[in-house]
């Protein structure tokens, strides 16, 4: 078992610089030049996958024509002949969407294009809370009371096997278009219109469940589409958190100019408290998507639907409303759970590698969004379960090295059902199961994995100054969006920063900001729900900080703002001190022209206070420091400062404390002969400089 989350662990963090490290100069060159682009916008293209011109004119300006033709899609001509024959023939017709922002942004789409066409259409979204995801007998059994002749799954249906073998069997026909993850086998149907099937040749594997539909209704109108349309599937693209590249890249980029033009998502958007120029990516994130999943989390997804069906504008005001209503209930009931989830964290002995907690009252809707959050806090695999009636509803998510599915796989017996993938799954398990599997599960991870494997990992463009950001530059950053999967925002590495006027902010005083210092160049720096690092940044010097830049405006001025992503002491600084002890320079036979390299070559700016009340407040700090036992010398290079680092090396030389090469650790010598300063080589050397 491990100890309980603390701040250090939050800075023992791997940063990786995205691929190449070292970008073709003459690409990058050309690109600036023929595009009329920055380098450091060329180089974050390359990084991004982009290895010709042609690509990087597609990506800076992403077009409609980008889309690709939908009959390259399995089955496609079959699935637009059955619906056109439907229409023809005057047979019901029943849209089979999901209860996400997806799945309603699908399945209003397509009906409001059935509906163009003629056909008669109606549309059904299962309960979250009791249907669950997918078709189900009982909702195929009302369809056929409907009359329903042709069932079309949006964003669903790929895993329906019994429910549309059914269908087959009531004489109700299935087209079912959908991008999740398909097995060896297909339900036998109509069409099954998936880029994800194994035989697809489509080149775009990654369209979430509307850019699936939106290619269906490209191929029942010659390859034409409204712009709402496209803005409904943009909507979705964003939310499903798909990649941002190719293809969906330009329908992102391109059905983001039109949101505004729906009456239900202008009525949200309104609701929501939207005043800015522009909709962008982070509207459809923050304020759009939420708001739209909330309907489905808290109530019935039917309603989202409603809304961007509706064209009566004081309609959709009152339905936004509602869904606004929701999403704030959604996040009470977020923080509820979250706060009675760290109770039952704080409450136990030791956290080990994995955390699982389960509570009667947590709504299965919302756990999900909470257990993201405690995995991203503690860096560790977090499922969370709701128990109703001797069931217990689990949703976990993961972090990128331990795969949630294939972990939960080993232990498939006990589960009434389960899927998933790496970084989130969902499982479903009887409460007189449920401890034996915590205890089983925690004890698998435990043992499968390694402490490093739960350091967090964080990627960055390049390592630049902070005299490098000028607003021009950073303005120009924003050519790259949209943001999401596969096209990151740009996050940059500043070496070697400290950090001042450091203060919390917010409510709660969740945030804080600080004054990030490099050279003679200064940035205001903010930090979301990082409150908890004041202390290791207020106490130690000499960071290597990731943040990504924005503009901040204010009164008609621009200015560059920084927002952190994560800070790990420098690694010179830690180069510096660690070679200090594994070089074991700290023996008393250590050569003076040993140290006098070590000093030399590294840390001659770090400096230090040598007369005695400095030295002895110093080695208070240290005794504090190591006061319940060996430390690692990691921990201690990242906590502390600079001069009471070299401090310790002296207090090391003089047998105060002591260093164990085999555990890396720090210890305190108890019952150590009194000595002088003097007789340490390293504080004569430090003297000597300085009165030199």
């Amino acid at each position: 078992m491990r100890h309980r989350h603390l701040p250090e662990r939050t800075m023992n963090n791997r940063l990786i610089a995205r691929e190449p490290d070292v970008c073709d100069a003459a690409l990058v060159e050309t690109i600036a030049s023929m595009l009329n682009c920055s380098q450091l916008v060329a180089r974050a293209m390359i990084r991004r996958g982009v290895s010709s011109i042609e690509e990087a004119r597609r990506f800076l300006n992403p077009m409609e024509s980008d889309l690709l033709d939908p009959f390259l899609l399995p089955d496609m001509q079959v699935a637009a002949d059955r619906v056109r024959c439907a229409i023809d023939d005057g047979e019901h017709i029943c849209v089979f969407g999901d209860y996400d922002a997806d799945g309603v942004c699908s399945t209003a789409m397509l009906v409001q294009r059935l509906r163009k066409m003629g056909a008669s259409v109606e549309y059904y979204i299962p309960h979250r809370h009791t249907e669950g995801y997918g078709m189900s007998v009982d909702a195929v059994r009302t369809l056929q009371e409907h009359g329903v002749g042709l069932i079309v799954t949006v964003d669903n249906g790929v895993s329906a096997f019994d429910e549309i073998a059914l269908c087959n069997a009531l004489g109700i026909d299935v087209v079912v278009t959908d991008h999740h993850s398909v097995g060896k086998t297909i339900p036998e149907c109509v069409a099954v219109v998936a880029a994800s099937r194994k035989d697809s040749k489509y080149p775009n594997r990654y369209l979430c469940g509307a850019g699936v539909a939106l290619k269906l209704i490209q191929a029942l109108n010659n390859g034409a589409y409204a712009p709402e349309e496209l803005a409904l599937a943009a909507v979705a693209t964003i939310a499903d958190v798909v990649p941002l590249t190719g293809e969906n890249r330009a329908i992102a980029s391109c059905g983001l100019q039109h949101i505004q033009t729906l009456t239900g998502l202008s009525a949200l958007l309104r609701a929501a408290g939207f005043n800015q120029a522009r909709v962008d990516e982070m509207t459809v994130s923050f304020m759009i998507a939420p708001r739209l999943n909330a309907a489905g989390r808290m109530a019935t997804a039917l309603e989202a639907v409603h809304l961007l069906l509706g064209e009566d504008e004081a309609h959709a005001d009152e339905i936004a409303s509602t869904l606004n209503e929701y999403n704030q209930r959604r996040r009470d009931t977020e923080y509820e759970i979250l706060e009675e989830a760290e109770r039952q964290i704080q409450a136990k002995d030791q956290l080990g590698r994995a955390v699982l907690l389960a509570h009667e009252s947590w709504n299965p809707g919302v756990i999900g969004i909470v257990a993201s959050r405690l995995c991203e806090k503690y860096h560790l695999p977090v499922i969370l379960f709701a128990d109703q009636n001797g069931v217990l509803t689990g949703s976990g998510r993961s972090i990128a090295g331990v795969d949630l599915f294939e972990n939960l796989s080993v232990f498939s017996h006990l589960f009434v059902r389960y899927g998933g993938h790496a970084r989130a799954a969902g499982v479903t398990i009887l409460r007189e199961n449920y401890e034996s599997f915590r205890e089983a599960f925690e004890h698998h991870i435990e043992e499968s994995y390694q402490p490093e494997d739960f350091y967090p990992s964080f990627q960055y463009d390049e390592a630049v100054s902070l005299g490098e950001l000028s607003s021009t530059r950073v303005k120009e950053l924003r050519r790259l969006s949209p943001y999401g999967e596969g096209n990151p925002e740009p996050v940059f590495r500043f070496n070697g920063v400290r950090f001042a006027s450091l203060r919390t902010i917010g409510k709660d005083d969740k945030h804080f900001c600080a004054s990030v210092v490099q050279a003679d160049q200064v940035l205001r720096l903010i930090a979301f729900g990082k409150s908890e690092l004041l202390e290791p940044l207020h106490s130690a010097a000499d960071w290597d900080l990731l943040a990504r830049p924005t503009i901040n405006e204010y009164r008609g001025r621009e200015s560059v703002e920084l927002f952190w992503i994560c800070a790990n002491a420098s690694e010179e600084k830690v180069a510096f001190f660690d070679a200090f002890f594994t070089q074991r320079l700290y023996n008393e036979d250590c050569s003076n022209d040993k140290l006098t390299e070590w000093y030399g070559s590294h840390g001659t700016h770090f400096q230090i206070e040598l007369d005695d009340v400095a030295m002895r407040k110093h080695y208070r700090r240290l005794q504090s420091a190591v006061s319940e036992g060996a430390v690692p010398l990691l921990s201690l290079i990242r906590a502390l400062q600079n001069e009471e680092l070299l401090a310790l090396c002296v207090f090391t030389q003089l047998s105060f404390f002591a260093y164990d090469p085999d555990t890396a650790q720090i210890s305190q010598n108890s019952g150590c002969t009194p000595r002088t300063l003097g007789e340490s080589s390293l504080y004569r050397m430090l003297n000597d400089r300085q009165e030199a």
